[in-house]
């Protein structure tokens, strides 16, 4: 247990994800991200952390707000899945 209190993360050897095994690094510096049919790269910092990647892809994709967020690694890339949340009629 002393090692971890010496270990540094850094974009390069953390694997931030939800879905995926914590012990798998994410060493691309691009992620992909999969919105409304739509896939793009952005940078794999940005994409690690909900509150972040909500912030940057707010003013192209206001149902970000109210998605459901998944993230996965695979041979060191990192994919970011985000579904829209379906609301009822009414809601506000």
């Amino acid at each position: 247990m002393a090692n971890e209190t010496q270990t540094t993360q850094t974009p390069e050897n953390v694997a931030t994800t939800q879905n995926a095994d914590a012990n798998t690094p994410v060493t691309d510096a691009k992620a992909t991200i999969k919105i409304e049919g739509q896939s793009f790269e952005l940078d794999a910092v940005l994409a690690q952390d909900d509150k972040t990647l909500t912030v940057v892809l707010q003013p192209h994709f206001a149902s970000i707000e109210n998605a459901n967020i998944t993230r996965e690694v695979k041979d060191g890339k990192l994919t970011v899945t985000i579904v829209k949340k379906a609301l009822h009629k009414g809601y506000e």
